[in-house]
């Protein structure tokens, strides 16, 4: 019997009105184009199947037309002849790209107190792009969807970043609705602003920056590039480097650099009588030097164990940050009794620079509105500064100065001042449970979570969690994000970010 033969006739870019009304992603949200079953059989299945595989790994659409490509499918399917050029490709992803917009405007123009996040980024040609977020909670779960992506013409300071928020926001229709936004810029906060819009710093971006300063210090960045240098010397020695297991860091993340520091730490009493190192001279690490790795490595372990505690997925509040720098000084103090001065250099980098935050509303209420961590800001000296925030956003909404689409039921069932007090009495709930939750399930207090309604929407990264983890599975995707065409990277980032979600 002869095998059937799947055709991938090309898809025409410029299909009649009549055509384009039957087209069979015409109406269709864009996750729901895959599961289609239509009268080609498997045409459009292994079609759709090829456009959700350069969507999820960010691949150009000029995939379908390497040789590999075709000898991959080949292999798959011997009957298959994938004739599918670039551009009818992109002709799909741009379909898709309309599709899938108009479902998340919908979305985000119905939001109450979304916030945005702002992630700049350098492509491989040195050009600024900054991806920008909308975050808010809907139905007590927090929705995040990737809006657009701006390619920054001039230098990326923090004007120019400001202007493309500003251009972005209004473009989506939420320019009145925005009150924070989180960037990795710097220098957001000195701006003079015309809005009231809040900047806060990428928690991500800016420990990232607090580490990078210490181990980049003129006493230590010697031994930095030392360490580099061991390790690509066990790489480019075939014979010495078996049953090294050593890992190179450029030293601008610091897990990779941790990652660095601990395998040669671990490896020092094997590596260390390889004959061929013993007699590299300039590599060889003296026994100040081994102390000092040491002592950056126990540092580097206390910010990783503390940081575990932020969450694994996603984007996350605000307002588990207090608490955890609270931990990560409290953890840092404790090796500096040993002695250690990393441990000091950390600790003084992150007084200077995330000590502020206490100060900051949008941190101090958000962790007073987590069950899990309100012990933190309401048992301390500025706890009635922030009790009489609360009471203030609790006001405005009695008064209808927020929308009166909130349900206010049980207004009079409980004063202000009553439901506040009630709360802090309240014991801490346990830090594995989702705090969301917890206030969806409150109906005597709705005005109060209406206030923790907005501040729990303010998140704290302008990466997704496991981008901050996992940089060594996240670094594949910003590499190809990088590589892709100035002409597609907005559409592709963002039917990356929204594609599963609508």
């Amino acid at each position: 019997m002869d095998k059937k033969r799947v055709n991938f006739a090309p898809i025409q870019t410029n299909p009649s009105q009549k055509q384009r009304r039957h087209h069979p992603y015409q109406h269709l949200p864009f996750k729901n184009v895959y599961k289609q079953k239509t009268k080609a059989g498997d045409k459009y299945n292994l079609k759709t199947h090829i456009l959700k595989m350069i969507v999820t790994d960010l691949q150009t659409p000029r995939l379908v037309e390497e040789v590999g490509f075709h000898n991959f499918m080949k292999a798959l399917n011997p009957s298959t002849d994938a004739a599918l050029s670039a551009s009818a490709i992109r002709q799909e992803l741009v379909n898709m790209y309309d599709i899938t917009k108009r479902e998340v405007k919908n979305a985000v123009s119905n939001a109450r107190d979304p916030m945005l996040s702002a992630e700049l980024w350098i492509s491989s040609k040195e050009e600024s792009y900054l991806t920008v977020t909308c975050h808010f909670i809907d139905k007590w779960e927090l929705k995040s969807y990737t809006l657009d992506t701006a390619q920054l013409l001039d230098n990326h300071t923090a004007e120019n970043v400001h202007q493309q928020l500003q251009r972005i926001s209004t473009e989506w229709e939420i320019m009145e609705k925005i009150k924070v936004v989180v960037v990795n810029v710097d220098g957001m906060k000195k701006i003079k602003l015309n809005l009231t819009w809040s900047y806060i710093p990428c928690f991500s971006h800016t420990l990232n920056k607090v580490i990078r300063e210490v181990i980049q210090s003129n006493d230590w960045r010697y031994l930095m590039r030392k360490c580099r240098q061991i390790v690509q010397f066990f790489h480019q020695e075939n014979g010495a480097s078996r049953g090294y297991q050593l890992v190179q860091s450029s030293c601008v993340d610091w897990l990779p650099t941790l990652d660095m520091v601990k395998k040669i730490c671990e490896q020092w009493p094997r590596f260390s009588k390889d004959s061929k190192y013993m007699h590299a001279d300039h590599l060889w690490l003296n026994e100040n030097e081994r102390k000092l790795l040491e002592n950056m490595e126990k540092a580097l372990t206390v910010v990783k164990d503390v940081t575990e505690a932020i969450g694994t997925l996603g984007y996350v509040s605000v307002s588990n940050i207090i608490p955890l720098l609270e931990k990560l000084q409290s953890s840092l103090q404790s090796l500096i009794k040993q002695e250690n001065k990393v441990a000091l250099k950390l600790s003084e980098k992150c007084q200077y620079h995330f000590g502020n935050i206490n100060q900051n509303i949008w941190f101090t209420v958000s962790t007073a509105l987590d069950p899990r961590f309100k012990s933190s800001v309401l048992k301390t000296k500025q706890a009635e500064k922030v009790k009489d925030k609360i009471r203030e956003e609790m006001s405005k909404l009695g008064s209808g100065a927020i929308s009166n689409t909130y349900n206010r039921k049980g207004l009079g069932e409980m004063g202000y001042e009553d439901s506040v007090l009630q709360y802090v009495r309240e014991r801490d709930i346990s830090e594995t449970q989702r705090p969301l939750q917890y206030w969806a399930a409150k109906n005597k207090s709705t005005v109060l979570a209406m206030v923790a309604h907005k501040y729990l929407s303010v998140i704290s990264t302008a990466i997704p969690i496991e981008q901050m983890k996992h940089q060594d599975k996240s670094q594949i995707i910003f590499n190809r994000r990088k590589c892709l065409e100035v002409k597609d990277i907005n559409m592709m980032l963002f039917l990356n970010g929204n594609h599963q979600k609508i």
